[in-house]
């Protein structure tokens, strides 16, 4: 057992509050070391909680945490006498490391998807800047996790070029992909039921599926989908282009459209049961994500509708949770959709599918093994300080290359100044005819000069 620190950036869902898919990601980490037996404090920023307001009836949050649940003040990171009182120290996101400072105990980051794509895709106008943040961070670190299996070989150039020594993927970038634990037997079946949740975002386009949903709802008149969402309060980066979408689901009548919630309300909207929507556009962030919601669903025991080309996608199709599509597949989604509402489509067996894949596959308490063994026995990786050094030292290894080459540029052009060898650049410019013609004229008075020379010499020697 360990005395383990845990960092978010995020918001934690804890009672009547909302969370992130980070935010679920942490608290997750945080049950599953604690359900090992380690000692662990979970921190968030102390502003994580603001500004939040709770819908209309819905029950206030709590403002009471769990008393291994702290919070900490961004930007004063670096002082907090928590990060030397324990034996390891665990970062669920690099974002956090260069608040960080330079840690005084072991550090384990839990890289938990493509975040420098998403940083683009956000609009992020440094990636220079970004990538040299990301680089920093793993410098630092002793061990990593990655959220999947493409997510390693995503990884693995930036730890190489962070001095990482990877012999072996399974060693040095173990995979603890997103967990959650199973809720006790599956949700109901109610195959006219849709659910999608989460926010919208540009590269998150699931338009073309939520538009099929809806023209078989109007076509059926009956059915219904509840919509849990909206364009990112904070970080609404589309321009306004998911505006029409969301008009669209207000105007439908079938359409129950409900803003943000609590973590424990949501939970509970999915337990009453349904298919949930998770076929969205393909692009290289959604190839390379282990998304939250998709595991949330499953948890809850709701089959899915999800594209074929991910990872989480593939596990779906094989262990029978859910149907899977290529989001081009507008054929086959109308058709299952279509045949959900008209009632020849049972999704019973998918729902308990579900919850399988989650019970044998994506458990917290079976997927923790990695971090749950980094922790128990927190070590500094080998060569983590050479290959720091080796970085600090390359800014002044440049300042002194600098250095040089201003001082040989300096004597070229003291060099250049000189009248014998502006001649002799001029003499060796010359080309076609015109050094033809100097050159017996040079050679000759190469003859002359030569025995001047070797006069001079001799005379200079008997001197």
């Amino acid at each position: 057992m360990s005395r383990v620190l845990l960092l978010t950036t995020e918001p934690l869902p804890l009672p009547g509050w909302p969370t992130t898919g980070a935010g679920l990601r942490a608290w997750g980490l945080a049950q599953a070391l604690r359900a090992r037996g380690h000692d662990l404090k979970l921190l968030m920023p102390d502003d994580a909680l603001r500004g939040y307001a709770p819908p209309p009836g819905a029950a206030p949050p709590t403002r009471e945490f769990p008393p291994w649940v702290e919070t900490f003040r961004r930007g004063a990171l670096a002082d907090d006498p928590r990060l030397t009182d324990g034996d390891v120290i665990v970062l669920q996101h690099w974002g956090l490391a260069d608040e960080l400072g330079e840690p005084g105990l072991p550090l384990a980051i839990d890289l938990a998807g493509p975040h420098l794509l998403e940083r683009r895709l956000w609009g992020s106008t440094t990636p220079e800047l970004d990538v040299a943040e990301k680089l920093g961070a793993l410098r630092k670190a002793d061990f990593v996790t990655a959220g999947g299996r493409r997510q390693q070989a995503y990884f693995l150039p930036y730890l190489r070029l962070a001095g990482w020594e990877i012999d072996d993927l399974e060693t040095s970038i173990p995979v603890v992909p997103f967990s959650l634990r199973p809720e006790s037997g599956p949700a109901p079946p109610r195959p006219a039921r849709f659910l999608y949740g989460g926010y919208l975002l540009p590269w998150q386009d699931p338009t073309t599926t939520l538009e099929i949903v809806l023209e078989e709802l109007g076509s059926a008149g009956r059915g219904e989908l509840v919509f849990v969402g909206g364009p990112h309060p904070r970080h609404d980066v589309s321009g306004g282009g998911l505006e029409p979408l969301i008009e669209r689901l207000r105007r439908h009548p079938n359409v129950r459209l409900l803003e943000p919630m609590s973590y424990d309300a949501y939970v509970a909207l999915l337990r009453e049961g349904g298919v949930a929507l998770d076929l969205m556009r393909r692009n290289a962030e959604r190839q390379l994500a282990f998304t939250t919601r998709t595991v949330q669903y499953l948890a809850c025991g709701l089959p899915v509708v999800h594209d074929d080309y991910s990872e989480l996608g593939e596990l779906i199709a094989r262990h029978g949770g859910g149907w899977t599509f290529s989001p081009d597949d507008e054929g086959g989604v109308r058709r299952l959709i279509r045949g959900l509402l008209q009632g020849e489509i049972d999704p019973t067996r998918a729902g308990r599918a579900a919850l399988d894949l989650v019970a044998e596959r994506l458990d917290w308490e079976k997927t923790i093994a990695p971090l749950d063994a980094f922790c128990r026995q927190p070590r500094e990786r080998p060569g983590k300080i050479g290959t720091a050094l080796q970085f600090e030292a390359a800014p002044r290894r440049l300042a002194e290359l600098e250095g040089r080459l201003a001082r040989a540029e300096a004597q070229l052009a003291t060099l250049r100044g000189k009248r014998w060898v502006r001649w002799g650049v001029s003499f060796s410019s010359l080309r076609g005819w015109a050094a033809w013609l100097l050159a017996p004229a040079a050679a000759l008075i190469g003859l002359i000069l030569i025995p001047v020379f070797l006069l001079n010499d001799l005379i200079g020697r008997r001197r």
